[in-house]
C-alpha cells in the first residue's frame, strides 16, 4: 500500500510528478528504516537534486504531511469501497488494511493519533476518514451486527497497533489478525 504510485497532481508536469513520487518513496523507505527524514538525505536516497526536493517540500514537516495525507487518502477510499458491501467481512478487511498501514507507517500513525494536527489539511483528512469509517460502521450496524461508533473503532484500532508495536516478538505474522479478531469479537454482535 505504501509504495503506491502518487496520483498526478493538477499542474504538475509528468517529470515533476515522477520526481515527487520518487521523493515520497525514498522518504517513506528512510522512515521505515528509522533513518533521517532530512531533505538532503531524502534527495540522496531519491537520486534527485536537493533543490528538486525543496521545490516539492519546503520543509521536512511538509514532506511528512504529504506522506501522511497519501495514506489518509488511501484509507478513505478503502473505507468508501468497504461501505459498498457492508458486512462483517468488509469491515474486517478494511480494518486489516488500516491496521497494516498503522503498523508499517510511523508517519501516518503519528498523524492519525496526534490530538493537535499539524495543519488544517491533516485535520480535514482525519475528519474525512472518521466520516467514511462512520459510514461503514453505520452500514454494518444497520445489519444489526455492530455496537461501537467510528471514533471508538479508530481508537481501538490504534490501541491494537500500539499493543502490537510493544509485543516482545512482533515478527509473528498472525499477531495482527489475532488482535483484530479479539477486537471484532467484542465489537460485532453475535447472531443467535
Amino acid at each position: 500500500m505504501s509504495e503506491m504510485a502518487s496520483p498526478q497532481l493538477p499542474g504538475l508536469r509528468k517529470d515533476a510528478a515522477r520526481n515527487r513520487h520518487r521523493i515520497m518513496v525514498a522518504a517513506r523507505a528512510l522512515a521505515r528504516e528509522g533513518k533521517s527524514g532530512q531533505l538532503n538525505a531524502v534527495a540522496q536516497a531519491a537520486d534527485v537534486g536537493v533543490g528538486t526536493v525543496y521545490r516539492h517540500f519546503p520543509t521536512p514537516e511538509a514532506l511528512r504531511d504529504a506522506l501522511a495525507a497519501e495514506q489518509f487518502t488511501t484509507l478513505i477510499h478503502q473505507a468508501e469501497q468497504a461501505a459498498q458491501a457492508p458486512d462483517a467481512q468488509s469491515l474486517r478487511a478494511f480494518l486489516r488494511v488500516a491496521l497494516a498501514v498503522y503498523l508499517e507507517d510511523d508517519i501516518f500513525a503519528e498523524a492519525a493519533t496526534d490530538p493537535n494536527p499539524s495543519t488544517p489539511e491533516m485535520q480535514d483528512l482525519r475528519q474525512q476518514l472518521l466520516a467514511q469509517v462512520g459510514n461503514l460502521l453505520a452500514a454494518v450496524a444497520a445489519e444489526g451486527a455492530l455496537h461501537v461508533d467510528a471514533a471508538d473503532m479508530m481508537l481501538l484500532l490504534c490501541g491494537i497497533g500500539f499493543a502490537i508495536r510493544h509485543v516482545p516478538d512482533r515478527s509473528d505474522p498472525d499477531l495482527p489478525d489475532r488482535y483484530l479478531n479479539a477486537l471484532l469479537d467484542g465489537a460485532l454482535t453475535r447472531r443467535t
